[in-house]
């Protein structure tokens, strides 16, 4: 349940999780509020900031902080603890505004373009197993987009750079 309340929708356009709100918040914010990762990856122009093991978050089994060159949130993924079900989803969300797939691996994704949201699915139909948050973007016409979902880790669930690890 705390999971659940930790994902509860919030008054914004991209949606926060846990206080942390990609493209507003800073890395040194999110250290003052988790205090130390378990790990530190420098890929590209990013750093992950990874909480796992000892260090993980309440209802997760990782959580990792994307972090630009200028000490800039721009993603947050969570591996859940316990898998959340599509009414639950829904519940939080409402209905996806794109469902697709990741490619190499054909994982169910539901992106939640207003809110920079998307949610990817256990393969084994189990239920939702990682979210991601980013800042939502807008294109030419108005029209408000997610910032493009990304995979790494051995190919499962997981949005972001190509650091993005899976417990």
């Amino acid at each position: 349940m705390s999971a659940l309340l930790a994902l509860a929708p919030a008054a914004a356009l991209a949606r926060p999780w846990n206080g942390i709100n990609p493209g507003v918040t800073d890395q040194a914010e999110v250290l003052k509020k988790f205090g130390e990762p378990t790990r530190r990856i420098k890929r590209g122009g990013l750093t992950v900031l990874t909480y796992s093991d000892a260090e993980k978050l309440e209802g997760t089994r990782q959580a990792q902080f994307h972090v630009d060159a200028a000490g800039l949130v721009t993603e947050v993924t969570i591996f859940l603890a316990e898998p959340l079900d599509p009414e639950s989803v829904e519940g939080m969300y409402g209905k996806p505004g794109q469902k697709t797939f990741v490619e190499t691996t054909f994982q169910k994704v539901w992106i939640y373009p207003p809110q920079g949201v998307a949610v990817y699915w256990a393969k084994d139909g189990s239920g939702a197993e990682a979210l991601s948050f980013t800042p939502g973007r807008t294109d030419k016409g108005g029209k408000v987009e997610p910032t493009p979902a990304r995979t790494g880790g051995g190919g499962k669930a997981g949005a972001g750079s190509k650091a993005t690890e899976t417990p």
